[in-house]
Protein backbone atom coordinates (compact mmCIF):
# COMPACT_ATOMS: atom_id res chain seq x y z
CA UNK A 1 0.00 0.00 0.00
CA UNK A 2 1.45 3.56 -0.84
CA UNK A 3 2.03 5.60 2.25
CA UNK A 4 0.65 8.80 2.93
CA UNK A 5 3.67 10.62 2.62
CA UNK A 6 3.91 8.94 -0.92
CA UNK A 7 0.81 10.14 -2.31
CA UNK A 8 1.13 13.18 -1.38
CA UNK A 9 4.85 13.33 -2.90
CA UNK A 10 3.65 12.23 -6.16
CA UNK A 11 0.31 14.26 -5.85
CA UNK A 12 2.49 17.55 -5.30
CA UNK A 13 4.65 16.46 -8.47
CA UNK A 14 1.58 16.24 -10.35
CA UNK A 15 0.46 19.51 -9.73
CA UNK A 16 3.38 21.03 -10.05
CA UNK A 17 4.18 20.04 -13.60
CA UNK A 18 0.54 20.37 -15.29
CA UNK A 19 -0.73 23.67 -13.08
CA UNK A 20 1.41 25.32 -11.05
CA UNK A 21 4.02 26.46 -13.81
CA UNK A 22 1.02 27.92 -15.71
CA UNK A 23 -0.60 29.32 -12.50
CA UNK A 24 2.74 30.95 -11.71
CA UNK A 25 3.13 33.12 -14.81
CA UNK A 26 -0.59 34.27 -14.62
CA UNK A 27 0.33 34.80 -10.46
CA UNK A 28 3.82 36.71 -11.61
CA UNK A 29 1.48 38.68 -13.90
CA UNK A 30 -0.82 40.01 -11.22
CA UNK A 31 2.01 40.77 -9.05
CA UNK A 32 3.39 43.21 -10.87
CA UNK A 33 0.02 44.86 -11.38
CA UNK A 34 -0.43 44.88 -7.94
CA UNK A 35 3.28 45.85 -7.09
CA UNK A 36 2.19 49.03 -9.50
CA UNK A 37 -1.09 49.14 -7.57
CA UNK A 38 0.33 49.30 -3.96
CA UNK A 39 3.13 51.92 -4.90
CA UNK A 40 0.58 54.16 -6.11
CA UNK A 41 -1.82 52.95 -2.63
CA UNK A 42 1.45 54.08 -0.94
CA UNK A 43 2.15 57.37 -2.13
CA UNK A 44 -1.75 58.74 -2.56
CA UNK A 45 -2.04 57.64 1.03
CA UNK A 46 0.71 59.41 2.45
CA UNK A 47 1.03 62.26 0.16
CA UNK A 48 -2.73 63.22 -0.30
CA UNK A 49 -4.33 61.71 2.65
CA UNK A 50 -7.50 59.75 3.27
CA UNK A 51 -9.65 62.18 1.13
CA UNK A 52 -7.08 62.17 -1.46
CA UNK A 53 -6.88 58.25 -0.98
CA UNK A 54 -10.50 58.29 -1.68
CA UNK A 55 -11.00 60.22 -4.63
CA UNK A 56 -8.62 57.92 -6.71
CA UNK A 57 -10.34 54.94 -4.90
CA UNK A 58 -13.49 56.41 -6.52
CA UNK A 59 -12.21 56.58 -10.17
CA UNK A 60 -11.13 52.98 -10.35
CA UNK A 61 -14.37 52.19 -8.77
CA UNK A 62 -15.85 53.84 -11.87
CA UNK A 63 -13.41 52.59 -14.30
CA UNK A 64 -14.34 49.19 -13.67
CA UNK A 65 -17.81 49.68 -13.36
CA UNK A 66 -18.33 51.22 -16.21
CA UNK A 67 -16.52 48.15 -18.29
CA UNK A 68 -18.52 45.36 -16.87
CA UNK A 69 -21.26 47.14 -18.48
CA UNK A 70 -19.87 48.52 -21.82
CA UNK A 71 -18.21 45.27 -22.54
CA UNK A 72 -20.93 43.34 -22.60
CA UNK A 73 -19.15 40.13 -21.09
CA UNK A 74 -17.48 39.52 -24.71
CA UNK A 75 -13.99 39.44 -22.69
CA UNK A 76 -15.32 36.11 -20.88
CA UNK A 77 -17.33 34.90 -23.47
CA UNK A 78 -14.41 35.47 -26.19
CA UNK A 79 -11.99 33.44 -23.77
CA UNK A 80 -14.46 30.89 -23.47
CA UNK A 81 -14.67 30.21 -26.99
CA UNK A 82 -10.48 30.94 -28.20
CA UNK A 83 -10.03 27.84 -25.72
CA UNK A 84 -12.87 25.33 -26.97
CA UNK A 85 -11.15 23.21 -29.29
CA UNK A 86 -13.08 23.61 -32.79
CA UNK A 87 -14.55 26.69 -31.76
CA UNK A 88 -15.60 29.52 -35.24
CA UNK A 89 -14.72 32.62 -32.73
CA UNK A 90 -10.78 34.10 -33.57
CA UNK A 91 -8.99 36.39 -32.20
CA UNK A 92 -9.38 39.03 -35.05
CA UNK A 93 -13.53 39.12 -33.94
CA UNK A 94 -12.88 39.84 -30.43
CA UNK A 95 -10.81 42.56 -30.95
CA UNK A 96 -12.90 43.98 -33.82
CA UNK A 97 -16.15 43.44 -31.25
CA UNK A 98 -13.77 45.43 -28.60
CA UNK A 99 -13.32 47.78 -30.06
CA UNK A 100 -16.39 48.49 -31.67
CA UNK A 101 -17.65 48.68 -27.90
CA UNK A 102 -14.63 51.26 -26.98
CA UNK A 103 -17.03 54.45 -28.05
CA UNK A 104 -19.84 53.06 -25.77
CA UNK A 105 -17.64 52.67 -23.04
CA UNK A 106 -16.61 56.45 -23.01
CA UNK A 107 -20.06 57.83 -23.16
CA UNK A 108 -20.92 55.34 -20.39
CA UNK A 109 -18.25 56.62 -18.27
CA UNK A 110 -18.76 60.16 -18.89
CA UNK A 111 -22.57 59.90 -17.59
CA UNK A 112 -21.82 58.46 -14.48
CA UNK A 113 -19.29 60.93 -13.83
CA UNK A 114 -21.49 63.77 -14.79
CA UNK A 115 -24.43 62.23 -12.54
CA UNK A 116 -21.90 62.00 -9.44
CA UNK A 117 -20.72 65.20 -10.13
CA UNK A 118 -24.15 66.62 -9.07
CA UNK A 119 -23.82 65.30 -5.58
CA UNK A 120 -21.46 66.07 -2.93
CA UNK A 121 -18.47 64.43 -4.06
CA UNK A 122 -15.46 66.23 -5.73
CA UNK A 123 -15.57 65.51 -9.38
CA UNK A 124 -14.01 68.51 -10.95
CA UNK A 125 -13.68 68.91 -15.19
CA UNK A 126 -10.06 68.04 -14.61
CA UNK A 127 -10.67 64.75 -12.58
CA UNK A 128 -13.53 63.92 -14.08
CA UNK A 129 -11.79 63.81 -18.02
CA UNK A 130 -9.21 61.54 -16.30
CA UNK A 131 -12.22 58.85 -15.14
CA UNK A 132 -13.00 58.70 -18.63
CA UNK A 133 -9.88 57.72 -19.47
CA UNK A 134 -8.94 55.77 -17.42
CA UNK A 135 -12.33 53.93 -17.95
CA UNK A 136 -11.78 53.41 -21.62
CA UNK A 137 -8.18 52.15 -20.96
CA UNK A 138 -9.32 50.07 -18.71
CA UNK A 139 -11.98 48.19 -20.64
CA UNK A 140 -9.06 48.09 -23.52
CA UNK A 141 -6.06 46.48 -21.21
CA UNK A 142 -9.08 43.71 -19.71
CA UNK A 143 -10.39 42.98 -23.15
CA UNK A 144 -7.05 42.42 -24.16
CA UNK A 145 -5.37 40.42 -21.50
CA UNK A 146 -8.83 37.95 -21.28
CA UNK A 147 -7.85 37.63 -25.30
CA UNK A 148 -4.24 36.77 -24.62
CA UNK A 149 -5.32 34.18 -21.49
CA UNK A 150 -7.97 32.53 -24.49
CA UNK A 151 -5.12 31.44 -26.21
CA UNK A 152 -3.12 30.51 -23.17
CA UNK A 153 -0.41 32.83 -24.16
CA UNK A 154 0.59 33.58 -20.41
CA UNK A 155 4.10 34.64 -20.25
CA UNK A 156 3.16 37.34 -23.28
CA UNK A 157 1.00 38.75 -20.11
CA UNK A 158 3.35 38.79 -17.81
CA UNK A 159 6.27 40.54 -20.47
CA UNK A 160 3.61 43.23 -20.60
CA UNK A 161 2.32 43.81 -16.89
CA UNK A 162 6.07 43.72 -15.29
CA UNK A 163 6.88 46.84 -17.94
CA UNK A 164 3.72 48.35 -17.30
CA UNK A 165 4.57 48.10 -13.32
CA UNK A 166 8.06 49.25 -14.06
CA UNK A 167 6.65 52.33 -16.05
CA UNK A 168 4.20 53.36 -14.27
CA UNK A 169 5.99 53.14 -10.58
CA UNK A 170 8.84 55.44 -12.56
CA UNK A 171 6.33 58.44 -13.35
CA UNK A 172 4.40 58.16 -10.09
CA UNK A 173 7.63 58.85 -8.15
CA UNK A 174 8.63 61.61 -10.44
CA UNK A 175 5.55 63.63 -10.06
CA UNK A 176 6.17 63.33 -6.44
CA UNK A 177 9.75 63.96 -6.53
CA UNK A 178 8.76 67.32 -8.21
CA UNK A 179 5.68 67.99 -6.39
CA UNK A 180 3.16 67.09 -8.88
CA UNK A 181 1.38 64.19 -7.50
CA UNK A 182 -2.44 64.70 -7.47
CA UNK A 183 -5.74 63.03 -7.25
CA UNK A 184 -5.82 63.67 -11.12
CA UNK A 185 -1.97 63.30 -12.03
CA UNK A 186 -2.11 59.77 -10.36
CA UNK A 187 -5.10 58.65 -12.23
CA UNK A 188 -3.83 59.75 -15.43
CA UNK A 189 -0.45 57.72 -15.01
CA UNK A 190 -2.74 54.63 -14.48
CA UNK A 191 -4.44 55.70 -17.53
CA UNK A 192 -1.24 55.76 -20.10
CA UNK A 193 -0.25 52.11 -18.97
CA UNK A 194 -3.00 50.16 -19.69
CA UNK A 195 -3.89 52.48 -22.88
CA UNK A 196 -0.08 51.26 -24.11
CA UNK A 197 -0.10 47.37 -22.46
CA UNK A 198 -3.19 47.04 -24.24
CA UNK A 199 -1.77 48.15 -27.64
CA UNK A 200 1.27 46.19 -26.96
CA UNK A 201 -0.81 43.31 -26.66
CA UNK A 202 -2.89 43.15 -29.55
CA UNK A 203 0.37 43.66 -31.53
CA UNK A 204 2.28 40.45 -30.25
CA UNK A 205 -1.21 38.64 -30.43
CA UNK A 206 -1.42 38.48 -33.87
CA UNK A 207 -4.74 38.89 -34.72
CA UNK A 208 -4.99 41.25 -37.39
CA UNK A 209 -1.77 39.69 -39.09
CA UNK A 210 -4.13 36.78 -40.60
CA UNK A 211 -6.05 37.18 -43.93
CA UNK A 212 -9.67 38.40 -43.07
CA UNK A 213 -12.50 36.15 -43.95
CA UNK A 214 -15.66 36.95 -45.05
CA UNK A 215 -16.82 35.23 -41.78
CA UNK A 216 -14.86 37.87 -39.22
CA UNK A 217 -18.11 39.19 -37.88
CA UNK A 218 -20.47 36.68 -37.88
CA UNK A 219 -19.15 35.49 -34.36
CA UNK A 220 -20.19 38.63 -33.02
CA UNK A 221 -23.40 37.24 -32.33
CA UNK A 222 -21.96 34.00 -30.52
CA UNK A 223 -19.90 36.24 -28.39
CA UNK A 224 -22.63 39.00 -27.64
CA UNK A 225 -25.05 36.40 -26.55
CA UNK A 226 -22.61 33.96 -24.81
CA UNK A 227 -21.45 36.95 -22.91
CA UNK A 228 -24.98 37.82 -21.54
CA UNK A 229 -24.69 36.09 -18.23
CA UNK A 230 -21.30 36.74 -17.79
CA UNK A 231 -22.03 40.48 -17.90
CA UNK A 232 -24.97 40.22 -15.53
CA UNK A 233 -22.05 38.19 -13.16
CA UNK A 234 -19.73 41.27 -13.45
CA UNK A 235 -22.33 43.80 -13.07
CA UNK A 236 -23.46 42.14 -10.03
CA UNK A 237 -19.83 41.00 -8.43
CA UNK A 238 -19.45 45.15 -9.03
CA UNK A 239 -22.56 46.00 -7.24
CA UNK A 240 -21.43 43.30 -3.96
CA UNK A 241 -17.61 44.34 -4.24
CA UNK A 242 -17.50 47.93 -5.02
CA UNK A 243 -20.74 49.97 -4.85
CA UNK A 244 -20.64 50.35 -1.47
CA UNK A 245 -17.67 52.44 -1.81
CA UNK A 246 -19.55 54.99 -3.98
CA UNK A 247 -22.22 54.92 -1.80
CA UNK A 248 -19.81 55.63 1.46
CA UNK A 249 -18.06 58.43 -0.27
CA UNK A 250 -21.47 60.13 -1.16
CA UNK A 251 -22.61 59.22 2.49
CA UNK A 252 -19.61 59.35 4.51
CA UNK A 253 -17.18 61.80 2.44
CA UNK A 254 -14.17 60.59 0.75
CA UNK A 255 -12.23 60.02 4.16
CA UNK A 256 -14.49 57.39 4.88
CA UNK A 257 -13.30 56.01 2.12
CA UNK A 258 -9.71 56.22 1.74
CA UNK A 259 -9.48 55.19 5.07
CA UNK A 260 -11.64 51.85 4.41
CA UNK A 261 -9.67 50.79 0.83
CA UNK A 262 -6.60 51.04 2.99
CA UNK A 263 -7.94 48.66 5.67
CA UNK A 264 -8.93 46.50 2.13
CA UNK A 265 -5.39 47.08 0.75
CA UNK A 266 -4.17 44.10 1.94
CA UNK A 267 -6.41 41.25 1.52
CA UNK A 268 -7.61 42.55 -1.46
CA UNK A 269 -3.79 42.41 -2.89
CA UNK A 270 -4.03 38.85 -2.10
CA UNK A 271 -6.99 38.88 -4.09
CA UNK A 272 -4.62 37.48 -6.78
CA UNK A 273 -3.74 34.27 -5.37
CA UNK A 274 -7.33 32.84 -5.92
CA UNK A 275 -7.68 34.67 -9.34
CA UNK A 276 -4.56 33.32 -10.46
CA UNK A 277 -5.80 29.98 -9.55
CA UNK A 278 -9.09 30.29 -10.85
CA UNK A 279 -7.76 31.19 -14.04
CA UNK A 280 -5.93 28.29 -14.78
CA UNK A 281 -8.00 25.78 -13.13
CA UNK A 282 -11.12 27.20 -15.51
CA UNK A 283 -8.35 27.25 -18.74
CA UNK A 284 -7.18 23.58 -18.43
CA UNK A 285 -10.92 22.60 -17.35
CA UNK A 286 -12.75 24.47 -20.49
CA UNK A 287 -9.58 23.04 -22.71
CA UNK A 288 -10.32 19.69 -21.07
CA UNK A 289 -6.78 19.13 -19.70
CA UNK A 290 -8.36 18.21 -16.11
CA UNK A 291 -10.99 16.82 -14.78
CA UNK A 292 -13.99 17.70 -12.36
CA UNK A 293 -12.32 15.76 -9.70
CA UNK A 294 -9.15 17.12 -10.54
CA UNK A 295 -9.94 20.49 -10.41
CA UNK A 296 -12.04 19.90 -6.89
CA UNK A 297 -8.52 18.46 -5.72
CA UNK A 298 -6.38 21.48 -6.82
CA UNK A 299 -9.27 23.97 -5.20
CA UNK A 300 -9.73 22.33 -1.66
CA UNK A 301 -5.94 22.54 -1.29
CA UNK A 302 -5.59 26.37 -2.09
CA UNK A 303 -8.67 27.41 -0.30
CA UNK A 304 -7.15 25.58 2.58
CA UNK A 305 -3.48 27.31 2.07
CA UNK A 306 -5.53 30.79 1.38
CA UNK A 307 -6.72 31.22 4.50
CA UNK A 308 -4.09 30.63 6.41
CA UNK A 309 -2.16 33.12 4.57
CA UNK A 310 -4.91 35.90 5.15
CA UNK A 311 -4.65 35.19 8.46
CA UNK A 312 -1.15 35.94 8.69
CA UNK A 313 -1.81 38.97 6.99
CA UNK A 314 -4.62 40.07 8.94
CA UNK A 315 -1.86 40.36 12.29
CA UNK A 316 0.91 41.84 10.05
CA UNK A 317 -1.39 44.47 8.76
CA UNK A 318 -2.56 45.66 12.18
CA UNK A 319 0.80 46.25 13.13
CA UNK A 320 1.97 48.13 9.97
CA UNK A 321 -1.30 50.25 9.35
CA UNK A 322 -0.75 53.47 11.17
CA UNK A 323 3.32 52.99 10.45
CA UNK A 324 3.39 52.26 6.57
CA UNK A 325 0.30 54.57 5.81
CA UNK A 326 0.83 57.13 8.16
CA UNK A 327 -2.15 57.90 11.99
CA UNK A 328 -4.29 59.23 9.82
CA UNK A 329 -5.20 55.42 8.78
CA UNK A 330 -5.04 54.17 12.23
CA UNK A 331 -8.91 53.72 12.09
CA UNK A 332 -8.65 51.58 9.66
CA UNK A 333 -7.59 48.76 12.03
CA UNK A 334 -11.23 48.75 13.33
CA UNK A 335 -12.70 46.79 10.31
CA UNK A 336 -9.42 44.99 9.27
CA UNK A 337 -10.26 41.73 10.82
CA UNK A 338 -13.89 41.56 9.62
CA UNK A 339 -12.51 42.54 5.61
CA UNK A 340 -9.95 40.25 5.88
CA UNK A 341 -12.59 37.11 6.67
CA UNK A 342 -14.81 38.54 3.89
CA UNK A 343 -11.42 37.65 1.60
CA UNK A 344 -11.40 34.18 2.67
CA UNK A 345 -15.22 34.01 2.05
CA UNK A 346 -15.03 35.39 -1.16
CA UNK A 347 -11.74 33.09 -2.30
CA UNK A 348 -14.52 30.42 -2.24
CA UNK A 349 -16.91 32.06 -4.87
CA UNK A 350 -13.77 32.61 -6.82
CA UNK A 351 -12.88 28.80 -6.92
CA UNK A 352 -16.29 28.09 -7.75
CA UNK A 353 -16.41 30.25 -10.43
CA UNK A 354 -13.50 28.59 -12.18
CA UNK A 355 -15.51 25.30 -12.09
CA UNK A 356 -18.58 27.22 -13.51
CA UNK A 357 -16.36 28.53 -16.92
CA UNK A 358 -14.13 25.20 -16.96
CA UNK A 359 -17.44 22.39 -17.31
CA UNK A 360 -20.77 24.15 -16.74
CA UNK A 361 -22.65 26.28 -19.78
CA UNK A 362 -21.84 30.30 -20.15
CA UNK A 363 -24.93 31.29 -19.24
CA UNK A 364 -25.40 29.80 -16.12
CA UNK A 365 -21.66 31.59 -14.76
CA UNK A 366 -23.53 34.91 -13.79
CA UNK A 367 -26.40 33.21 -11.67
CA UNK A 368 -24.36 33.25 -8.46
CA UNK A 369 -23.40 36.78 -8.59
CA UNK A 370 -26.87 37.85 -9.19
CA UNK A 371 -28.47 36.31 -5.96
CA UNK A 372 -25.06 38.08 -3.64
CA UNK A 373 -25.39 41.32 -5.31
CA UNK A 374 -29.06 41.51 -4.54
CA UNK A 375 -28.53 40.34 -1.04
CA UNK A 376 -25.18 43.29 -0.78
CA UNK A 377 -26.67 46.25 -2.56
CA UNK A 378 -29.80 45.48 0.01
CA UNK A 379 -27.12 45.31 3.16
CA UNK A 380 -24.94 48.41 1.80
CA UNK A 381 -28.13 50.45 1.54
CA UNK A 382 -29.10 49.26 5.21
CA UNK A 383 -25.90 49.45 7.01
CA UNK A 384 -23.81 52.40 5.73
CA UNK A 385 -25.86 55.37 5.97
CA UNK A 386 -26.74 53.58 10.03
CA UNK A 387 -23.13 52.97 10.69
CA UNK A 388 -20.46 54.35 7.94
CA UNK A 389 -17.66 52.10 7.64
CA UNK A 390 -18.14 49.73 10.24
CA UNK A 391 -21.12 49.10 8.44
CA UNK A 392 -19.74 48.81 4.92
CA UNK A 393 -17.59 46.24 6.36
CA UNK A 394 -20.30 43.64 7.75
CA UNK A 395 -22.19 44.38 4.70
CA UNK A 396 -19.23 43.24 2.74
CA UNK A 397 -19.12 40.30 5.16
CA UNK A 398 -22.66 39.08 5.07
CA UNK A 399 -22.89 40.08 1.12
CA UNK A 400 -19.68 37.90 0.28
CA UNK A 401 -20.92 34.79 2.62
CA UNK A 402 -24.23 35.01 0.61
CA UNK A 403 -22.41 35.19 -2.87
CA UNK A 404 -19.89 32.06 -1.96
CA UNK A 405 -23.15 30.08 -0.57
CA UNK A 406 -24.54 30.51 -3.63
CA UNK A 407 -21.90 29.75 -5.77
CA UNK A 408 -21.58 26.61 -3.81
CA UNK A 409 -24.76 25.69 -4.47
CA UNK A 410 -25.32 26.94 -8.37
CA UNK A 411 -22.44 25.48 -8.90
CA UNK A 412 -23.19 21.60 -7.59
CA UNK A 413 -26.32 21.88 -9.46
CA UNK A 414 -24.28 22.58 -12.88
CA UNK A 415 -22.08 19.61 -12.46
CA UNK A 416 -24.49 17.44 -11.51
CA UNK A 417 -26.44 18.40 -14.80
CA UNK A 418 -23.46 18.12 -17.36
CA UNK A 419 -22.80 14.53 -15.87
CA UNK A 420 -26.50 13.52 -16.49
Amino acid sequence: MVSAAAWMASWWASWSLRVRGEATLVLLARLASVGAGTVLVLLTARHLGPSGRGEVVLAFTIAWGTTNVADLGTSTSGRINLLMPGSSVTPRNVLSLTGILIPVQALLATVVVALLSLTSLPIGFGFGVAVVALSVATMMFHSTVSLMYGLRRYGDVLVVEAALAIFQIVVLVGLLWTDRLTTTSAVLTMTVGPALGAIQLIKVSGAWNRRRSVRDASPWRTLILGGLSPMAGKISFFLAVRVGRIILAIVAGTRSLGVLAVALAVPEALRILPKAVAQVVADRARSGIDSVATARRHIRLFIVGHGVILAVSAAAGWVLVPVVFGEGFTGARDVLVVVTAAEAVLAVHFMHQALLVGFARPKGIGVPEVVGAVVMVVLTLVMIPRWGMQGAAWATLSGFSALALTSTIWTNHELRRIRR
